[in-house]
């Protein structure tokens, strides 16, 4: 309830649309000067204009809870009892403008947010981080330690840092976020400024030393434009080769082994992979490393106990590596997989010496032949099919013929039974009968996808009458179109109404469900066999093809 001060006593009640404005009162709102416009963030009164006074309220003058105020990315601490002069906001952003051409925020650690700059730092430097690449040394018990690579991030925002390492694979060690981006304090108990991070020397955090060695092209020039010289970029050292997925790293002893040395002298990706004898065979030329290209081959074993044993080979041409996929069969324990992605020694014995004795070779593609053994750690898995792909790949690649490349028959002992599919006995389409005949639980055949966005759509349509000798009227005069369809082979047949005929024109053949056969064949129609000129046979009629259009002109052109 409000009582009226203007003498007569009334009382209002505290409900909107009942408020008073009492004469003499000083508006207390505080200036908004932070906007959003044209997808960025500004202060308004920047560069020209200083910000409007905003005035000191008491609970700006008297909250303890606001003794101190810290500014971002400096360690300058000043009281509020400072800033609290007359009509002077307590708001920083109350400076005077700054002079015209000057930059809206002063330099990196010679920021001084009040002080001439009238934006503050967690808007100008808003998701803006200096990014260092670095290493540090793991120190380990036998001697051998192991250099790491990092990136170091310093946010500009707010001063805050945080390290990550990049993972490996089978680097048998934790990777990933180092450190958690926080204020981190370096050797001499400060907060670590962008002044710590010079390219060739060291920074300590938190008693780990890490080797600035470069920067990326972002933070070089920002560094450039605020004046800050910085030296070039120093290479890693060399024992931080990444080797790839080396032999010991699929038995979980990392790619470079124990303690992060190299397991051989000699990089296993540069080493002549195959067999040491000279070989007619023509060199493999450069795969690229990013391709996902895998050479696929069905081989067997003849084991003792168990009998034939089938096995899927997979060759990957990025890295050379191999895989070994043992088939489903019933009465046995499912184990799909017999050998896991890795390098193959040639021959594959188990000869993994130690580091520097002697030079590894490992199985190439070259190596393997259709109908030959392929050892792979002791068990001789012979080769007798592959896929269309890696028959391509030999015959383009390596000059192989397609009669080597033929699939090698594999004998068993067992006695094979040659499926014969049975005749199309007019009941649906051929397509989903034959699947009833291969499977108690038909699933319905896959589309073509390339065939159907390629034909989609395109349609060959002709003017055609009854052909043969013997015709009697009308029929020698009736006039149909006939269309086939390219994305699927089918075929219809319109007859155009003609008046005072005697003959109902419309459909005379619905589009069909399948390709239509040719008589006496199993093969069915297909867009070569239309033309101007042809005779086509649909359900005991003879359609002898008279005209086409532009349109299906250009179709058959392009066939």
């Amino acid at each position: 309830r409000l009582t009226c001060p203007m003498g007569n006593d009334e009382n209002i009640p505290l409900l909107p649309g009942y408020s008073l404005t009492l004469p003499g009162t000083q508006a207390r709102k505080l200036p908004q000067t932070l906007n959003y416009a044209g997808g960025g963030i500004f202060v308004t009164g920047l560069p020209d204009q200083s910000h409007p006074a905003r005035p000191i309220t008491a609970r700006m003058a008297g909250d303890e809870k606001l003794a101190t105020q810290g500014r971002p990315l400096t360690d300058k601490k000043t009281t509020l009892a400072d800033h609290v002069k007359g009509s002077v906001a307590v708001d920083p952003q109350n400076g005077p403008a700054p002079p015209p051409g000057a930059p809206a925020v002063a330099a990196l650690g010679d920021m001084k947010l009040g002080e001439g700059s009238a934006t503050p730092a967690w808007v100008a430097y808003d998701g803006q981080s200096l990014s260092y690449g670095a290493y540090f040394v793991d120190k380990a018990l036998d001697g051998r330690d192991r250099p790491r690579k990092c990136v170091i991030r310093f946010h500009l925002e707010d001063g805050t840092v945080d390290v990550h390492e990049h993972k490996a694979d089978n680097s048998g060690i934790v990777q990933g976020r180092i450190l958690k981006r926080h204020a981190a304090v370096g050797a001499s108990g400060e907060p670590l400024a962008i002044a710590d991070f010079q390219i060739g020397s060291t920074v300590a955090i938190y008693g780990r030393e890490y080797n600035v060695v470069c920067c990326d092209a972002y933070t070089r020039e920002f560094l450039r434009k605020e004046g800050i010289t910085i030296a070039a970029d120093v290479p890693f050292p060399d024992t931080l080769v990444d080797e790839g997925p080396g032999v010991l790293g699929t038995i979980g002893m990392g790619v470079r082994g124990v303690g992060g040395k190299r397991v051989f002298e000699t990089d296993p990706v540069e080493v002549v992979i195959g067999s040491s004898s000279a070989s007619s065979t023509p060199a493999e030329p450069a795969v690229d490393p990013f391709t996902k290209d895998v050479l696929s081959f069905k081989c067997s074993w003849n084991d003792s106990v168990q009998g034939i044993v089938h096995y899927t080979l997979n060759y990957f041409l990025a890295d050379g590596t191999v895989e070994v996929l043992e088939e489903e069969a019933p009465g046995r324990d499912p184990f799909p997989k017999m050998l896991a992605r890795s390098k193959l020694p040639a021959g594959g014995a188990f000869d993994v010496g130690p580091p520097g004795e002697k030079t590894r070779t490992f199985l190439k593609p070259a190596d393997i032949v259709m109908g030959q053994p392929v050892g792979v750690y002791s068990r001789n898995l012979t080769v007798h099919d592959c896929d269309d792909f890696t028959r391509a790949y030999y015959v383009k690649t390596l000059g192989r013929t397609i009669l080597e490349m033929a699939p090698e028959p594999l004998d068993d002992g067992s006695v094979k039974h040659q499926h014969v599919d049975p005749p199309h006995n007019g009941f649906g389409s051929e397509t989903d009968s034959l699947r009833n005949c291969h499977s108690l639980v038909p699933k319905r055949a896959p589309p073509n996808l390339r065939h159907f966005e390629k034909n989609f759509g395109k349609e060959l349509r002709f003017n055609a009458a009854f052909a043969g000798p013997g015709l009697v009227p009308p029929n020698d005069e009736r006039r149909f179109i006939v269309t086939f369809y390219l994305v699927d082979g089918t075929i219809s047949v319109y007859e155009p109404p003609v008046s005072n005929s005697g003959i109902i024109g419309g459909k005379f053949l619905e589009r069909t469900l399948e390709p239509v056969k040719k008589p006496g064949a199993r093969a069915p129609y297909v867009a070569r066999d239309f033309y101007v000129g042809a005779t086509v046979t649909l359900n005991s009629h003879r359609f002898e093809l008279l005209n086409t259009d532009e349109s299906t002109e250009s179709i058959i052109r392009s066939l």
